[in-house]
């Protein structure tokens, strides 16, 4: 893991690092549009090989990454966050 991609990912995306986790929240206008989102996550984090935590509640969909064989954040972690970011930045283009 690079420490300046882990910060830029705290600082500039907003996911918030705990422990040895990163997390982010992510919020939409209906449920229907959450659902798509944790599927389009689903879809990249199996493309990936590297699986997240995802809670889904109503609107809202939280994330979690580490790496849990090793018990730590990886570049894995990094690669997949990026992505989710991606994805949603896409997404919400998309709903406008």
């Amino acid at each position: 893991m690079t420490y300046l991609k882990l910060k830029e990912l705290t600082e500039k995306f907003n996911w918030q690092k705990k422990e040895e986790e990163i997390h982010k929240k992510f919020v939409f206008k209906t449920f229907d549009l959450a659902v798509d989102f944790f599927n389009l996550v689903a879809d990249a984090a199996n493309a990936q090989n590297h699986h997240p935590d995802i809670l889904s509640s109503y609107c809202t969909i939280e994330i979690s990454l580490t790496t849990h064989d090793e018990k730590k954040i990886t570049e894995k972690d990094l690669i997949l966050a990026s992505k989710i970011d991606e994805l949603f930045d896409n997404f919400i283009e998309n709903e406008k």
